[in-house]
């Protein structure tokens, strides 16, 4: 006769002893990815919305030589920032809305805090954009450049 041999306690022990060994690896494993996910900033995604708003802004600044800067209010007292360009390209922020527009068109998020100022410097046309991007809590991005206009 055949000797049949099934699972004895012994391996059956062994068995649960592995697998939950296993298993806790794993869920530690687990654990420490995400408690380390907060530690991860939304940065890169803060200079895309930069990224974005620059792309269309250097391509109106290189082919105009003039602009102005205004604040203004609408009819509901919110106020907003205007640059006009010379070919009638508009950009726009509204203050509250924590949005860049190009002539009504969104180009642009997430914008916590945005100032432009325009200046003659050395008979060249400038605009300094003071841009902050991240939420109400917490600025990731913040940068300020002067751009030239076209004086050639």
């Amino acid at each position: 006769m055949k000797s049949e041999r099934g699972v004895t306690l012994i391996i059956l022990s062994i068995y649960i002893i592995t697998f939950s060994i296993v298993i806790a690896l794993l869920a530690s494993l687990s654990n420490y990815i995400y408690s380390n996910l907060d530690g991860i900033s939304d940065t890169s995604i803060n200079s895309t919305e930069f990224n974005k708003f620059n792309m269309y802004f250097i391509e109106d600044v290189k082919t105009n030589s003039q602009a102005s800067v205004k604040r203004l209010a609408d009819d509901n007292n919110h106020e907003f920032i205007q640059i006009a360009f010379q070919d009638g390209d508009i950009y726009t922020y509204n203050i509250g809305d924590d949005c860049i527009y190009k002539n009504n068109q969104k180009i642009a998020n997430d914008i916590a805090n945005f100032n432009a100022e325009g200046f003659l410097k050395d008979e060249k046309m400038y605009i300094e954009i003071q841009i902050e991007i991240g939420t109400d809590d917490e600025t990731n991005y913040r940068k300020t450049i002067d751009y030239v206009l076209k004086y050639w």
